[in-house]
């Protein structure tokens, strides 16, 4: 793993670029993290960040469960004795991460799905917070994204610095793998079209570089014209009754997708939620036939 690097964005806002971007609030020498990053390693690094700036760790806020979010909790708890928050659902996730990869696969996960990138360690969330106004007695906001997982949230920050965890992905990374994991089609949509109505100074996504107003305005239209160009595929593969499977297949051949274990759980589990949508809003229906479930486009 590259050395991670402190990048100031505003008199008290950081962020540490990284796989899984992770933002720093500063109050003299107290410090609180929005995300911990992807494992043990980022976790080693980010107290090394601290030791050299003479800052304590105070409090980690998990916006929301996937392990490259919450990662370095378990190494930065047990180093610092520090608070984690976290909302309900996800604190559930947090504690017991073994309900993500299970929650993915539908089942016991396989040997293959227990790795980092689906398991992290598992860490004590000391505080459980609503999804919106204040983080406990800190001077940052939460602000409810629902969609991308069960209860995420966004992190403002006084310095008016918005940290949009998994809502918003880099036109870059997009354009690469063209899909990305959803939970709630619809509910994403409802927080995309919050977001064009934010006016934050800049925004931090966990995977892309910080965006000014202009700018992160682009990228969120760009976002949603690429889950209706997602939902338009899925929907098109089911003009003959599919499986799930089958639609997969049809999804992945269409984007040139080569898949491994995590990744066909992850973008299985998009198909399905899109295909959910789908059949929630009438445009499909479902087939019964010869023990298998069936998609039809109506």
């Amino acid at each position: 793993m590259p050395p991670l690097i402190l990048t100031r964005l505003a008199p008290s806002t950081y962020y540490i670029p990284s796989p899984s971007n992770v933002g720093m609030y500063v109050n003299d020498n107290e410090a609180i993290l929005i995300d911990s990053g992807n494992d043990k390693e980022a976790g080693r690094q980010i107290l090394k960040i601290l030791k050299e700036r003479n800052r304590e760790l105070s409090l980690i806020i998990n916006t929301h469960s996937n392990a490259d979010h919450i990662g370095g909790n378990e190494f930065l708890q047990k180093r610092t004795g520090c608070r984690i928050a976290a909302t309900a659902m996800e604190a559930a996730l947090t504690e017991h991460p073994v309900l993500e990869s299970t929650i993915l696969n539908g089942a016991y996960p396989h040997k293959r799905l227990r790795n980092k990138f689906l398991l992290a360690k598992p860490s004590l969330v000391t505080d459980i917070i609503p999804n919106n106004n204040p983080v406990l007695d800190t001077q940052l906001n939460a602000v409810p994204l629902p969609g991308h997982f069960l209860d995420m949230i966004a992190v403002q920050t006084p310095d008016n610095v918005l940290f949009t965890a998994d809502s918003i992905i880099s036109e870059e990374i997009l354009s690469k793998y063209h899909i990305h994991f959803l939970y709630d089609v619809k509910a994403h949509f409802e927080t995309l079209e919050m977001l064009k109505k934010r006016e934050d100074k800049l925004f931090v996504p966990s995977h892309g570089k910080p965006v000014g107003l202009h700018e992160f305005k682009d990228l969120v239209n760009f976002n949603e014209q690429k889950i209706r160009e997602n939902i338009d595929v899925v929907l098109n593969s089911t003009m003959t009754a599919a499986t799930s499977e089958e639609i997969l297949a049809l999804v992945c051949n269409h984007y040139s997708i080569e898949l491994n274990a995590n990744q066909y759980v992850l973008i299985f589990s998009t198909v399905r939620s899109i295909l959910s949508y789908l059949l929630d809003d009438n445009q499909v229906d479902i087939i019964y036939n010869s023990g298998r479930m069936l998609w039809r486009k109506l």
